[in-house]
C-alpha cells in the first residue's frame, strides 16, 4: 500500500469534511437571521398593537364624562373660581376635593399620560396629533396652579409630565397648521 495515496485521500477527506461543515454552518447562519428578521417583526407588531390598545385607552379616558367634566370646568369655570380666597387656598392643600376642584383631574390624567408618553410607552405623536390643543390649553389654564403648588408642596418635579407634554404639545402645534377642530369637540 502507498502511503502518500493514504495521506493524500485523508486530507481530501478532511478538506471534504471541512467544506461540508463550512456549508452547513453558513446555512444555519442563514437560517438564524431569517428567525432573527421574522422574531424582530414580530416584535414590532406587538409593539405597534400594545401602542395601539395605549392611544386607544387614552382616547377613551379624554371623551370619558369625568374628563369632559372636568375639561369644561377648568376652561370656563376655573379662572374665576381661583379668585374666590377659600377655593384657591384648597387648591393649595394636600388633598382638596376632587368634586369641587376637578381641576385636579386634568392635572392627574394629563401628569398619568405624559408620564406614558416620556418613558415612550405611548407614541407621543399620536396623542399630540390628536389632542396637542388640548394639552397645551388645559396646561396654560393650569400652569400657575402648578407651580404654585411646587411651592407649596416643595417639589420641582410635581406635574412635571404634564409640562412636559404640554411643551411637546405646543412644539407639535406650531409645526402644523393651525386647528381648533379637537378643542372645539371638547367644548361640544
Amino acid at each position: 500500500m502507498n502511503w502518500e495515496a493514504v495521506g493524500a485521500i485523508s486530507t481530501a477527506f478532511t478538506g471534504l469534511v471541512i467544506l461540508v461543515t463550512a456549508i452547513y454552518a453558513a446555512r444555519q447562519v442563514q437560517a438564524l437571521n431569517e428567525q432573527s428578521r421574522a422574531l424582530g417583526t414580530q416584535i414590532e407588531h406587538l409593539r405597534r398593537a400594545t401602542q395601539l390598545d395605549g392611544t386607544l385607552a387614552v382616547f377613551e379616558e379624554i371623551f370619558s364624562p369625568d374628563f369632559l367634566g372636568a375639561y369644561r370646568f377648568v376652561m370656563h369655570e376655573f379662572d374665576e373660581r381661583m379668585k374666590d380666597d377659600d377655593f384657591h387656598a384648597a387648591a393649595l392643600a394636600p388633598a382638596p376635593d376632587a368634586e369641587t376642584h376637578k381641576e385636579l383631574q386634568i392635572l392627574r390624567h394629563m401628569e398619568r399620560i405624559g408620564t406614558l408618553i416620556k418613558n415612550d410607552l405611548l407614541e407621543a405623536d399620536v396623542i399630540l396629533d390628536f389632542a396637542s390643543s388640548v394639552i397645551w390649553a388645559c396646561w396654560e389654564k393650569l400652569e400657575p396652579l402648578a407651580i404654585e403648588q411646587r411651592r407649596a408642596f416643595g417639589g420641582p418635579f410635581l406635574w412635571e409630565n404634564f409640562e412636559y407634554i404640554a411643551k411637546k404639545s405646543r412644539v407639535f402645534d406650531s409645526s402644523k397648521a393651525p386647528t381648533e377642530v379637537h378643542s372645539a369637540q371638547m367644548d361640544a
